[in-house]
């Protein structure tokens, strides 16, 4: 919960202006704040209440976080179930319980401090300063007076300001430190043999009337998955190119509208003084430089006498003619903003030093119109139906908006196929069912239980598709002749698992009574004693979490044995522990684990402080009221 609690403590009221000013405030059910009917309350803390719409609120701001952190994967309907209501009601139970805390103690949040976080949010500033006017629009944009946000902004700092006083309480000695450095960093001598399971499968066979039984038991494991097919229309940049009408006057007027583009790149010729070095000495030397240019020195002249680069400064600081990606790009950008053959740059500072940057020629590859009029056609084909594409976008929303049964009027007036796909799962498929976001929207309620037109959906920036239920399957249970064979494997596996079990707790009794492990176990299935820490990743992490969750060996070793996820037995030998060296640690390292440390024992105590409240107040929830 207290992921939730630190969200919202740190600047929900910012988030909820800077993120929603764009959202009409009827979508937060903001009618408390305009007159309506009574509030429905979903919980009660002591005298206080959390209303319905406070807690829509709150867990509308949960969705769009969890939008903006999971993308194309974010799935609207895992925010909606019972257990993520409850968790962000938690959350506001808490945040109310905090603020009365901070009330109780007498904390207060001064005017000027307060004046000073609105001044500072970026959401109220024009041209980067505070405007009370704009201040009071963008507010009013969603519903909200100055003072009633100003009252819930002071209340939110007020919970900031307690939090970050509970975190701080908890401190961490450097006897702590050392004593935590000596587990994390401590070394065990480790020995392990294993017992395959797969190695006892030939031991064991399951009779058909078993499998039987277990899949009598067990149908609902083995099911077809629910499945959807669905219409779709799509609309590409790509798509619209091949109609395009081409027109060779108007391709010979494109061709002079961008010749720039079409002629081949451009070339310079640039001469150049060097410097190097970026301290102050280099930088006093170039514009000393750039002066007597100015007064009318020859460039050349100044290049052979102060030009630090060996390989131009004899030819007056002549590197010839360049173009786009052969320079530093600093470099490249100086010598391409000249206009005029003649022209000297200031001073340009590159990762060489300091530059003078003469522009000596400019060369353009001569093409004509049929030396380039295949790319003039494609540049020309794709310009046209960039075009048409934004204007058939903006059709295609409003008609699969107005025309939600079917995608027919859609794709009559726009001229598009209708397609469909094949059966598909959650899972998705090939083609446009590659894209997560195709996937979700065709199983969401809208397309699948409403049978209505899926929004556009952006596969790309010149690529959208719309879709349409075509049918749906429901999940079904698998016969039993398709899923027997795999059942009856599963279940030799079992058993095989089992034999390896008893055969590892037979010898782990061996080798308690004294028997060695190379007498009991083969040498490929025994892997002698090596020094490890818990970070080794030539050893298996389960072999190193059993090993290091063992009791320290006193005059005999410590055995242990456990059947992995893989349904092998391992037996672990643990033969002696070493403590880590605090000292062998570095200063970063152990400021690092420091500061780890503190948030961790700073998020306990904010967590026991909170449990303490909760355990203090009357709290009763209304779970009606959260739908």
């Amino acid at each position: 919960m207290l992921h939730f609690i630190r969200e919202r403590a740190q600047g929900w009221l910012a988030w909820f202006i800077v993120g929603l000013i764009s959202i009409p405030f009827a979508l937060w059910g903001i009618n408390s704040y305009l007159g309506g009917p009574p509030e429905v309350a979903v919980a009660s803390i002591n005298d206080e209440s959390i209303s319905q719409a406070e807690f829509q609120q709150a867990m509308q701001q949960y969705r769009e976080q969890m939008r903006s952190r999971m993308g194309e994967d974010f799935d609207p309907d895992l925010f909606d179930g019972i257990e993520i209501k409850r968790s962000v009601l938690n959350g506001l139970i808490e945040q109310k319980l905090l603020l009365s805390s901070s009330f109780s103690l007498g904390q207060t949040i001064s005017d000027a401090a307060l004046s000073n976080v609105i001044q500072s949010t970026p959401a109220f500033q024009k041209d980067g300063r505070f405007d009370s006017e704009y201040y009071g629009l963008v507010l009013a944009r969603v519903g909200l007076s100055p003072a009633r946000y100003e009252a819930d902004l002071r209340s939110d700092l007020l919970t900031q300001e307690l939090i970050s006083n509970i975190r701080q309480t908890s401190a961490l000695t450097t006897s702590n430190l050392d004593n935590v450095l000596q587990l994390e960093k401590q070394s065990r001598d480790i020995a392990y043999g294993v017992i395959f399971a797969l190695e006892q499968l030939g031991t064991v066979d399951v009779a058909d009337e078993n499998v039987k039984e277990y899949f009598e038991k067990h149908q609902d494991s083995y099911l077809a998955p629910e499945r959807v097919v669905v219409d779709y229309i799509e609309l590409s940049i790509d798509q619209l190119k091949s109609s395009v009408d081409i027109d060779e006057d108007a391709l010979k007027q494109f061709y002079a509208d961008n010749e720039d583009r079409l002629v081949g790149p451009k070339q310079r010729r640039v001469s150049h003084i060097l410097i190097e070095g970026e301290d102050q000495a280099a930088l006093t030397t170039i514009t000393a430089a750039k002066q007597r240019l100015d007064a009318g020195e020859d460039f050349a002249g100044v290049a052979e006498e102060l030009s630090q680069d060996s390989g131009s400064a004899q030819q007056g600081g002549d590197l010839e003619f360049i173009q786009r990606g052969q320079m530093d790009s600093v470099f490249e950008d100086a010598a391409f903003a000249l206009q005029n053959v003649g022209d000297v740059t200031d001073p340009v500072k590159t990762e060489f030093g300091y530059h003078l940057i003469k522009l000596t020629d400019i060369q353009i590859e001569e093409q004509t119109f049929a030396d380039v009029r295949e790319e003039v056609e494609s540049l020309y084909r794709y310009q046209q139906a960039e075009d048409l594409f934004y204007d058939k976008a903006e059709q295609l929303a409003d008609l699969s908006y107005e025309n939600p049964e079917n995608l027919d009027v859609s794709a009559e007036e726009l001229d598009l196929e209708i397609k469909t796909t094949v059966e598909f799962t959650r899972d998705g498929g090939a083609d446009i069912l590659s894209n997560k976001k195709v996937v979700n929207v065709a199983f969401s309620e809208d397309v699948l239980v409403n049978d209505l037109n899926s929004a556009v959906i952006e596969l790309s920036k010149s690529h959208l598709v719309v879709i349409h239920k075509n049918k749906h399957i429901a999940a079904t249970h698998l016969p039993y002749e398709s899923v027997a064979p795999a059942i009856k494997e599963s279940l030799r596996f079992e058993q095989a698992s089992v034999k390896a079990r008893e055969q590892g707790e037979a010898i782990m009794a061996q080798l308690k009574s004294g028997a060695t492990a190379e007498s009991v176990f083969s040498e490929s299935n025994w892997h002698t004693s090596q020094t490890y820490r818990r970070t080794e990743e030539e050893v298996s992490a389960q072999v190193l979490e059993r090993a290091f969750s063992m009791a320290k060996p006193t005059s005999e070793s410590q055995y242990s044995g456990f059947t992995a996820t893989n349904g092998n037995y391992i037996v672990i030998k643990l033969e002696g522990v070493h403590a880590g060296n605090p000292s062998a640690v570095s200063v970063e390292e152990r400021d690092g684990l420091k500061t780890q440390l503190a948030r961790i024992t700073g998020e306990s105590e904010l967590q026991a402080f909170i449990d303490s409240l909760r355990a203090e107040a009357s709290i009763e929830v209304f779970i009606q009221n959260l739908n």
